[in-house]
């Protein structure tokens, strides 16, 4: 692909996720969702000032800042857990107070900023690979879903496939037809429900769990790690979803 990204939204992959000491993740997520848009409108005269590029463009942007805020969210996770569980007996830790706000605020940022980063993109997705407007990643998937169009298979079984998977982020964050998602219940009901238990039989120490309807509870570093593999890997199936719907109209 010889589209380029400008110089201005290329530098931000450097200014927003470099935090000299602090070592937050840093995700390429976006990048081929801007060659993508670039790719679709380049074939116009003066694309560069065209309306819709340049909105689309934007909205990129906004999807992009939302990542770097979850991978923020997620640094201090991990910092907040070290320090409150540096003043607590590990045989038997008690998650209470400041400490807990602290973790409960950062993974519940995690979520809500992983769902806001897809709602934002869902924009851009439903106009260049479904040719409408969509505000929300839920309505965007469930078109693709109920799509016939050969190019979105892949990316329909993908959906299809992770709506029955309990604990993939796609499932916690975009729902099934029944129940509310992870994002639903953090936004109009409660906190998510964190404990600590053995995570072994006689162990000597006890590790913190996130407590889900209808599962056995889960490692919560684990969840952590996994929520946000899974929230690249919905980014690179829809990015290639759309790179093949660009290019076939070429």
């Amino acid at each position: 692909m010889m589209s380029k990204i400008p110089y201005d939204f290329d530098m931000v992959y450097d200014d927003w996720m470099v935090f000299g000491t602090i070592d937050i993740k840093k995700s390429d997520a976006i990048k081929e969702m801007f060659e993508s848009v670039i790719l679709k409108y380049e074939c116009l005269d003066d694309y560069e000032n065209n309306t819709e590029y340049n909105y689309l463009l934007q909205k990129a942007l906004a999807a992009h800042q939302k990542l770097a805020m979850m991978y923020f969210a997620e640094y201090n996770i991990h910092e907040a857990k070290s320090n409150f569980e540096g003043t607590q007996n590990m045989t038997c830790p008690v998650l209470y107070g400041v400490g807990r706000t602290q973790i409960l605020f950062y993974v519940e940022s995690m979520i809500l900023f992983a769902r806001n980063a897809l709602d934002v993109a869902a924009t851009v997705y439903s106009k260049l690979i479904l040719e409408r407007r969509s505000d929300s990643f839920n309505d965007f998937s469930k078109r693709i879903i109920d799509a016939n169009n050969p190019l979105l298979v892949d990316l329909k079984t993908y959906f299809e496939n992770n709506s029955n998977n309990t604990l993939h982020a796609f499932r916690l964050l975009c729902g099934s037809e029944r129940g509310r998602t992870l994002r639903d219940i953090i936004i109009h009901q409660a906190n998510i429900k964190l404990e600590y238990f053995e995570y072994k039989e006689n162990s000597e120490k006890e590790r913190l769990f996130l407590l889900l309807k209808d599962v056995p509870p889960i490692d919560f570093d684990a969840f952590v790690a996994g929520f946000l593999e899974d929230i690249e890997e919905i980014f690179s199936e829809t990015n290639a979803c759309l790179k093949k719907v660009i290019e076939s109209n070429q």
